[in-house]
């Protein structure tokens, strides 16, 4: 099944792929309404925020634009990352970013829109000394139930699933939140890191070369359909120079959490991928890393000033990075868009 980062069913894939290289996101619900969610300078939006650089939320209504300030992002510092999630049942907007306080720190915040109004925004991660980037959230509607029987079947359930790169004293590493919501009432999330999902055997160490950039290990992706009751995700490994793509499958017994032991792809004999990053791999990517996935194929895509940069895993091997030019008449946007059908028909 054809999976991209970024949920198919509520972004525009050819938009939303690549906005958060200007620092935006881009959502369209079922009912044609487009939200924008950017990072803007505080003075840009001609407000008396404590905030160098805040969260403006656009909201595209037909002709009809409305824009209003995340009231939390007004805080000091910065604030980034936003990334946008949407509940058609509830008519919910979800908001999820990054506030970095200072330089040493920062966290993870989560706020809803709904009917007009924000709710108080609560905090998801805001460990001191611990600087985060490269978030991306993805939502399920189902959960696994246990029964009187012992057994599991899946139920309606709104999840939100926020993952992100988490750099400290003790090291970098790919993050994961399990967030719950009932009628916009958001449960305490339960957060990870994804390496609690491997086998053992996955900590296999990987030679690079020397020029080596550990960048494309940096940008953990969400690459499941968004309407089944699990999440794919894939994401790097600073320590072992790996790539790994684990399933994460929430279930509810007394809580909904998601079970401790080795979570591996649907249909991969429950033992993740776990694959060697590209050792040569040195080409100056900066900025968002796309993740598009089909079957055991990956393609990680990277969008620079002239040309959308990519490289392959198929057939247990490594391309070289290939390039396509862009520019304002074929944009990045379109570009990625023909890498995935090139992949697609393969």
């Amino acid at each position: 099944m054809k999976r991209l980062l970024i949920s198919f069913a509520l972004a525009l894939f050819a938009t939303a792929a690549f906005a958060q290289a200007a620092d935006r996101d881009v959502l369209v619900t079922p009912e044609g309404t487009i939200y924008t969610v950017e990072s803007q300078y505080s003075s840009w939006w001609g407000s008396p925020a404590e905030a160098t650089q805040l969260l403006g939320l656009s909201i595209q209504d037909g002709t009809t634009v409305t824009r209003t300030v995340v009231p939390e992002s007004m805080t000091a510092g910065n604030h980034f990352s936003g990334a946008l999630a949407y509940d058609s049942d509830t008519k919910t907007l979800f908001v999820l970013w990054i506030h970095s306080p200072n330089w040493m720190s920062s966290e993870i915040l989560l706020a809803t829109y709904h009917d007009g109004k924000w709710q108080p925004a609560v905090s998801i991660d805001s460990q001191s000394y611990h600087v985060r980037s490269n978030l991306r959230v993805g939502i399920t509607r189902r959960v696994s139930q246990l029964q009187n029987d012992g057994s599991y079947s899946d139920v309606p359930a709104l999840l939100l699933h926020a993952i992100w790169w988490d750099d400290s004293g003790s090291g970098q590493e790919a993050r994961y939140a399990l967030l719950t919501s009932d009628n916009g009432a958001l449960a305490t999330p339960e957060t990870h890191s994804l390496r609690e999902f491997l086998a053992p055997d996955d900590n296999k160490f990987n030679t690079v070369d020397p020029a080596f950039n550990p960048e494309i290990l940096r940008h953990p992706a969400i690459v499941s359909s968004p309407m089944q009751s699990t999440v794919d995700v894939v994401f790097g490994d600073a320590k072992t120079n790996s790539i790994h793509q684990v399933t994460l499958h929430p279930i509810a017994d007394m809580r909904i959490h998601i079970p401790g032991g080795i979570h591996g792809p649907v249909g991969g004999g429950g033992k993740p991928m776990t694959l060697a990053a590209p050792p040569s791999f040195n080409g100056d990517w900066k900025g968002p890393i796309t993740v598009i996935e089909h079957g055991d194929r990956l393609v990680f895509a990277n969008a620079g000033d002239t040309s959308l940069n990519y490289i392959t895993y198929a057939n247990n091997a490594w391309s070289a990075v290939k390039s396509i030019p862009i520019d304002n008449r074929f944009p990045a946007e379109a570009a990625l868009a023909a890498v995935d059908r090139m992949l697609s028909a393969q």
